[in-house]
């Protein structure tokens, strides 16, 4: 059974990720609340400690600009109101900390930021870089020009990956509902707050239906985002975005809401990011003997890979199934996929004759793999 880490290193004392949901930011009127922007801000600036806010509402804050207020179904019309709502949105945040006589900056980061290994060391020196310089980021998706694989898809997992781009201390998810509850708080009036789990994954069962509106996600996502964060050693606070003693409790690293602890065996920089990688290349297919092999930390070897599906490179991250289909690694490979069709099956003794000298025999070393289940939990 694994530990729990509870709290911060005090030694460490690394940034505090705020995530913001458009709920709480836009107000009725389908415009952004400046007001609740600006007390966002005024606490953030009272603070000593180094903050990154991952904040919605760029799509609502560009309804207006399009003459509408429902939020767009088409894509083409979100990526529109993204490119007219981000310029409102950083010009709000830009003022409220300007107010407060502080400077902010916009990341817009997109999957390739995340999955390409050079891109997401830029995108964490460039975040690092403005924390050094007192410089508040305000990250956001580019959703005004991303599509397909390079979409990350909801802010709650941006927040996560964020928080591992400045190696935070706390992540904190503020909602619109005060945290988990442990029953459906619509249908039944004695649910409560869940304060405190040791997992993310012990929360599962407590996701109930969200009402759609101009955000994206739900308590869903929330727990996958707590999940990717905790395999880092962070922690997760999903707390009311409306409550000023939850914000005050998160630049404090002080519980509120739902806390979700992290793992005290966390996984380290690199293999954290091949785990929370989205879109893989490619995938290898393995026997039982390959599985129980990469559960004991062994390499992936030729002999144990039953079929390649996918085009990839030698470097490139894949996931490794069992013959279900489900998950077992993740990890680099050290060959592309023409190569490991070809010694697929073979034992390693064999490969040198089919690839020539100087290849090597291993597929997929275990410094460079991650497992799906039991590391960083």
């Amino acid at each position: 059974m694994h530990e729990y880490s509870l709290g911060v290193d005090k030694k460490r004392m690394g940034p505090i990720v705020l995530k913001y949901g458009s709920s709480l930011l836009v107000g009725e009127a389908s415009e952004l609340d400046r007001a609740h922007i600006a007390r966002i801000a005024a606490a953030v600036a009272s603070t000593d400690r180094d903050v990154v806010i991952v904040s919605s509402g760029a799509v609502a804050a560009g309804l207006a600009g399009l003459g509408r207020r429902d939020p767009p179904t088409r894509r083409d019309q979100r990526r529109a109101a993204a490119a007219i709502g981000q310029r409102r949105l950083m010009s709000i945040w830009g003022d409220a900390f300007a107010e407060m006589g502080r400077e902010v900056g916009q990341v817009l980061l997109t999957n390739d930021c995340l999955t390409d290994r050079e891109k997401y060391v830029a995108a964490s020196e460039t975040l690092r870089s403005l924390l050094r310089a007192g410089i508040v980021p305000i990250v956001n998706e580019n959703d005004a020009v991303t599509a397909g694989d390079a979409v990350v898809g909801d802010n709650d997992n941006l927040a996560a990956v964020t928080a591992a781009l400045v190696h935070a201390d706390l992540l904190a998810l503020f909602t619109d509902v005060p945290g988990v509850f442990d029953a459906d708080p619509v249908v039944d009036p004695t649910a409560r707050v869940i304060a405190f789990a040791e997992s993310a994954e012990a929360l599962r069962s407590r996701c109930f239906n969200k009402k759609a509106g101009v955000s994206v996600g739900g308590m869903e996502t929330k727990l996958e985002a707590a999940e990717h964060a905790g395999r880092l050693g962070i922690p997760t606070m999903i707390a009311s975005g409306a409550d000023t003693e939850a914000l005050r409790s998160a630049l404090t690293h002080e519980r509120a809401g739902t806390w979700i602890a992290a793992s005290s065996r966390p996984l380290k920089a690199r293999r954290h990011w091949m785990a929370q990688r989205k879109g893989l290349a490619g995938t290898l297919v393995v026997d039982s003997g390959a599985v129980q092999a990469l559960q004991r930390r062994a390499s992936l070897l030729p002999s144990g890979v039953t079929a390649v599906h996918g085009r990839f490179s030698r470097g490139d991250v894949v996931a490794v199934v069992d013959d279900l289909g489900v998950e077992q690694a993740r990890g680099i490979v050290r060959f592309d996929d023409r190569d490991v069709e070809r010694i697929r099956g073979l034992h390693s003794i064999d490969v040198e004759r089919v690839l020539g000298p100087g290849r090597g025999s291993v597929v997929m070393r275990p410094d460079r793999m991650v497992l799906s289940v039991g590391e960083g939990r």
